[in-house]
């Protein structure tokens, strides 16, 4: 996963010293990533995989995506990368995956309308 951190006089930093990072910050860099297995083509073909993409395609349109479950956000992010989201916010897993119930819902909604935003008018979500 690719992380964006700045310091004060916006340089960036190494990986090593990713602290405070903000959940949706977070998210948002992690929907973006284009990497195989990450990314948000990789989230909907694992919802797909698993008879939920139905649910995480509402997230897109709905303009007030309501909150999941522990179990989807399971289903959804891999362990390895929500331990890897875990240490850089500094909680425990079952904590971040609580805060992921409310937050991956919204980032998914963001995310699709960013990307939308780029698509010419015919295309957008």
């Amino acid at each position: 996963m690719t992380l964006h951190a700045y310091t004060q006089n916006g340089s960036t930093m190494p990986p090593a010293f990713q602290i405070n990072a903000d959940l949706s910050v977070l998210l948002a860099d992690y929907l973006g990533d284009g990497e195989q297995d990450r990314g948000y083509a990789a989230l909907m073909r694992r919802a797909a995989d698993h008879g939920i993409y139905d649910r995480v395609a509402r997230w897109r349109t709905s303009p007030h995506p309501d909150a999941t479950t522990v179990a989807v956000v399971r289903t959804l992010l891999p362990a390895t990368d929500r331990m890897h989201m875990a240490d850089i916010l500094a909680l425990s897993v079952d904590s971040l995956e609580q805060q992921l119930t409310v937050a991956l819902p919204k980032a998914v909604r963001e995310h699709a309308r960013t990307v939308s935003c780029r698509l010419p008018r015919w295309h957008r979500v």
